[in-house]
């Protein structure tokens, strides 16, 4: 809603984001998508500006809203800090103010370090951009797992070099998801148990 509500604002008229459409794509390449489709032309910067006035809003929807953490992320990622060989890291569509803001309200922030967080920008605005950075950040004997919950988030992943664990936690189904074929999938509310499973298969591989 926040999101619409700037992008109405700065194209002049209401606009309905379809979620399941927009899935898997920047907050720089949703805007591009809605302008286009509004016939408008806009640049990066103009975006940039969008994002500042969506994420001025994003607090308060987050706090009138629905959020909830998927599974037993938390213990999850607790775990996975604590692996001297595992590093965590964030390729995500969305810019980094807005990140920040919806990592803090879960209280999941603190388990990434900045050099580990790969968002959207006018310089990164697509989500191969986002990926190739963080394919680079990895060390020659690191191999690099995406959990992604849109066709998308597969096949960029894939074209990244890096393997992938689809969740069914989005907009798309189990089917949707295999069809384009990622190294593994996690169903519905899964936990730690589950995905140290799937791991231990990929490593195998």
């Amino acid at each position: 809603e926040p999101y619409a509500f700037a992008a109405s604002k700065l194209i002049g008229k209401e606009i309905i984001i379809d979620r399941k459409q927009m899935s898997g794509l920047t907050d720089y390449e949703i805007a591009k998508k809605l302008f286009e489709s509004a016939n408008k032309k806009i640049n990066l910067n103009e975006i940039s500006r969008m994002l500042d006035v969506y994420c001025e809003l994003l607090p308060k929807s987050l706090e009138l809203g629905n959020v909830e953490k998927v599974g037993k992320i938390s213990e999850t990622l607790e775990m996975l800090s604590g692996i001297k060989t595992v590093k965590i890291s964030i390729g995500t569509g969305n810019c980094f103010t807005g990140l920040n803001i919806k990592l803090s309200h879960v209280e999941l922030l603190h388990f990434f370090d900045l050099d580990d967080i790969f968002y959207a920008s006018e310089i990164n605005w697509s989500r191969e951009l986002i990926m190739e950075q963080a394919f680079k950040s990895l060390d020659l004997n690191q191999v690099g797992i995406v959990i992604g919950d849109s066709p998308r988030d597969i096949e960029v992943a894939k074209k990244s070099n890096l393997k992938v664990i689809a969740v069914t936690s989005g907009s798309h189904t189990r089917s949707e998801l295999m069809v384009h074929a990622p190294n593994a999938i996690l169903d519905g509310d899964w936990g730690l148990k589950e995905l140290v499973n799937v791991l231990n298969n990929i490593s195998l591989d």
